[in-house]
C-alpha cells in the first residue's frame, strides 16, 4: 500500500512536470517504468533506473531553462526511498 502510494506520488510530480517543461525521452520512459512498477511488473532495480532517469531529465530541463526542474530529483527521491 505504501509502495503503491509513492509510486502513484512520484508519477505525479513527473506529470506535472512533464506537463509544464514538456518532455524528453529520459521522462518518457521514466514515466512508462513507473507505470510499470504500479501495475506489478518490474523491480526495485526498475525503481531506481526510474529514479536516474528522472535525474537526467531534471539536468536535460533545467539547460533548457524549466523553473520546474528541481521537482524531478524529489520525485526520484521518493523512487528510491518506496
Amino acid at each position: 500500500m505504501v509502495y503503491r502510494r509513492a509510486l502513484e506520488e512520484a508519477y505525479a510530480v513527473a506529470r506535472a512536470v512533464e506537463l509544464s517543461c514538456g518532455s524528453t525521452p529520459e521522462l518518457g520512459e521514466a514515466l512508462r517504468l513507473i507505470e510499470d512498477l504500479a501495475s506489478g511488473a518490474g523491480g526495485p532495480e526498475d525503481a531506481e533506473y526510474a529514479a536516474a532517469l528522472l535525474r537526467q531529465a531534471a539536468d536535460v530541463l533545467r539547460l533548457r531553462g524549466c523553473l520546474d526542474w528541481h521537482l524531478l530529483p524529489q520525485a526520484a527521491d521518493i523512487l528510491e526511498h518506496a
